[in-house]
């Protein structure tokens, strides 16, 4: 049986997308599945946050910019205040999920924002993306403009703040056992050895 690993995360979060690099690697070598869990730092109709060090308890460059350079990660501050709504960019998630697309889509909204600097709460951008994964655009751009996900997103919302009681992000859940912040790939490494072993215990 495959770990199953949780991850809440949302697109204008730069320790989730740092912490998607080690996530995948440990995925990869050691067959862990994951699920994705879209989370809003600042969902409507709070006022926008102007920077992004707004969400951060120390600043970019003491904090941000060195983890990405140990990691071997490219990251641009995007020079774009205020800090985009991700709400639409959360629904083509739901969109691409559907589809069998979600991890390719989640990748390739993190890169447009943290790498290309471009602005993830136009519907334009998140088409473009769509089109990268060979996913219908015209389709795609409809969906948002419809809000057909509206209700989908809004339900996983409220099961990330209710139910899971994720109060920040990125924050991982394997097993019992919970993570908040970024997590290095030994971390990830250890916290799958001790579920597994777990799991041992009980059969």
């Amino acid at each position: 049986m495959k770990a199953h690993i949780e991850f809440y995360f949302d697109f204008v979060c730069p320790l989730c997308f740092l912490a998607t690099k080690p996530l995948r690697e440990v995925i990869k070598e050691q067959k862990a599945e994951i699920e994705w869990k879209p989370f809003e730092l600042c969902p409507e109709p709070a006022q926008q946050m102007e920077q992004i060090e707004d969400f951060l308890e120390r600043p970019w460059n003491q904090s941000i910019a060195p983890l990405a350079q140990q990691l071997h990660v490219e990251i641009n501050m995007p020079d774009m205040p205020p800090v985009p709504r991700t709400h639409l960019a959360h629904e083509g998630f739901h969109f691409a999920k559907k589809h069998g697309q979600e991890i390719a889509y989640v990748d390739a909204v993190f890169k447009a924002y943290w790498e290309e600097e471009k602005d993830i709460s136009q519907i334009e951008v998140l088409a473009e993306i769509a089109d990268s994964l060979h996913l219908d655009q015209e389709i795609f751009t409809r969906i948002l403009k419809d809000r057909t996900f509206e209700q989908v997103h809004k339900d996983s919302l409220v099961h990330a703040y209710e139910d899971a009681h994720v109060t920040k992000v990125p924050t991982l859940k394997i097993g019992s056992r919970v993570f908040q912040g970024f997590a290095s790939k030994e971390t990830l490494e250890k916290a799958l050895f001790h579920e597994r072993s777990a799991k041992d215990r009980e059969k």
